[in-house]
């Protein structure tokens, strides 16, 4: 419930029954909260955008009655001011505690020197590297590969006793572990999850890279005396697979639009969002309502959503916007609401499945979320969008060198909003009941 809170208000409150909670958000004091348990335990907080990256944070602020209403507006101003400068208390608090846990644990593992306290301490220093932080999705497969695979094989061993054959054969048996296991779900279970296995030659040379990085940060620091693995044995001991090449045909981005009629409203504007914006799947499934301005037609991504950190703003078109507008909630969400998940505490999961029943409606196999990004970058290029244009759209800065992101300190907004506007046009010609579907042009050659 949203009211002004008054404390005559407050006295007239019930604990809710066992297993609810109470909330009652106030309307004086933006983001202010009480809480109150079963048990009549009730607790002031306030929920504040941190610095300009589009987070946001939940400050706890004390307990009432012993904080009231006027009191807890007060320290509800000071907690968002002190948000708005970029400091997150609670973040710091999590942090600590975090650092803490993870020291214990490294000073627990045979007083530092086994590899699993060494990983420990490098994947802290990585993680704490402003000059080249790790994305968090990064982050996450690092440490999984980590605790899943080089952990239980090497972790008790002492790194400066491990030698190159322990490395390489634990990778090569990553190898021969995920092809086995895609080959059995394939036989067992061919349908029961959608998200395809990665392949032997993809988690090897994951391994590889992670493994090879962790070691030359060891030798770096004099952990050990020489690397454990050939800084340039990729190619012999993981080669990578080869890099996807499959783009989509305008029938088949019709065919799964269509297919998407019959999911959900929340499932379908996934779908179709990733066909239309060129967005990584997270940062769709992941988009909050503080990041969307319908009015404007607009969706302004923060970096600390994206890949490579860069935040970027994309176009909606009418297609997109009669999407999100069928999701939108009915009442005025908060900033921080998520729009595709259940529920607005989490974003939407369940990728592997939702694509399964599109395979099954639109008959269109062999592809996945990704190739929709693909997709786009190609279908844009066709449609006569500048490279570097076409690239920033897609929000790559690999395309670039060195020495033009150095020099070139241009945003591509306005570049950006045209070519994704372009491609959207496109799909909407391909998916309108009344309009012939016509294949993209082919790029002409240059005379001469």
């Amino acid at each position: 419930m949203k009211l002004a809170i008054t404390d005559a208000f407050l006295r007239t409150l019930a604990p809710p029954p066992k297993g609810e909670r109470l909330e009652v958000r106030d309307e004086t004091e933006a983001g202010l909260i009480l809480r109150m348990t079963h048990g009549g335990a009730a607790t002031w907080s306030v929920r504040g955008r941190v610095g300009t990256d589009g987070r946001h944070s939940r400050v706890k602020l004390g307990t009432w009655p012993a904080l009231g209403i006027s009191a807890a507006r007060s320290e509800a101003r000071k907690a968002r001011g002190t948000l708005e400068t970029g400091a997150d208390p609670v973040a710091s608090k999590r942090a600590v505690r975090q650092a803490r846990k993870a020291t214990k644990e490294a000073v627990k593992a045979a007083e530092g020197e086994t590899v699993s306290a060494r990983l420990l301490e490098w994947q802290r220093a990585r993680l704490g590297d402003p000059a080249a932080p790790w994305s968090p999705r990064y982050a996450a497969e690092v440490v999984r590969v980590c605790d899943k695979v080089i952990v239980p094989a090497l972790g008790a061993k002492l790194l400066r006793a491990t030698t190159r054959e322990d490395w390489t054969a634990l990778i090569q048996g990553r190898k021969a572990d995920a092809v086995a296991r895609k080959a059995k779900r394939k036989t067992d279970e061919p349908a029961k999850r959608g998200a395809p296995a990665k392949g032997g030659a993809g988690a090897a040379a994951f391994l590889y890279r992670t493994a090879s990085a962790f070691l030359n940060y060891a030798e770096a620091l004099g952990w050990i005396a020489a690397p454990m693995l050939p800084r340039k044995g990729a190619a012999t001991i993981a080669p990578p697979p080869p890099d996807r090449a499959r783009v989509l045909t305008d029938a088949e981005l019709a065919a799964i639009w269509k297919a998407a009629d019959r999911e959900p409203p929340k499932l379908r504007a996934f779908t179709r969002l990733l066909m239309l914006t060129a967005a990584r799947e997270r940062e769709v499934a992941d988009m909050v309502a503080g990041e969307l301005d319908l009015e404007a037609g607009r969706w302004s991504i923060p970096g600390a959503r994206t890949k490579n950190r860069v935040g970027y703003v994309l176009p909606l078109s009418p297609l997109a916007l009669a999407e999100l507008r069928t999701v939108w909630p009915n009442e005025v969400p908060e900033p921080g609401d998520f729009i595709l998940g259940r529920s607005a505490s989490n974003g939407f999961r369940g990728f592997g499945r939702l694509k399964l029943r599109l395979d099954a409606a639109s008959k269109v196999t062999e592809w996945r979320w990704h190739d929709l990004r693909r997709t786009a970058r190609t279908g844009m290029t066709r449609l006569g969008v500048p490279r570097d244009h076409a690239e920033a759209a897609i929000n790559h800065i690999s395309g670039r060198s060195a020495l033009e992101r150095t020099y070139d300190r241009h945003d591509y907004a306005p570049e950006v909003i045209a070519a994704l506007t372009l491609w959207q046009a496109h799909v909407a010609g391909l998916v309108s009941a009344s309009a012939e579907v016509v294949p993209l042009p082919k790029r002409r050659r240059p005379a001469g």
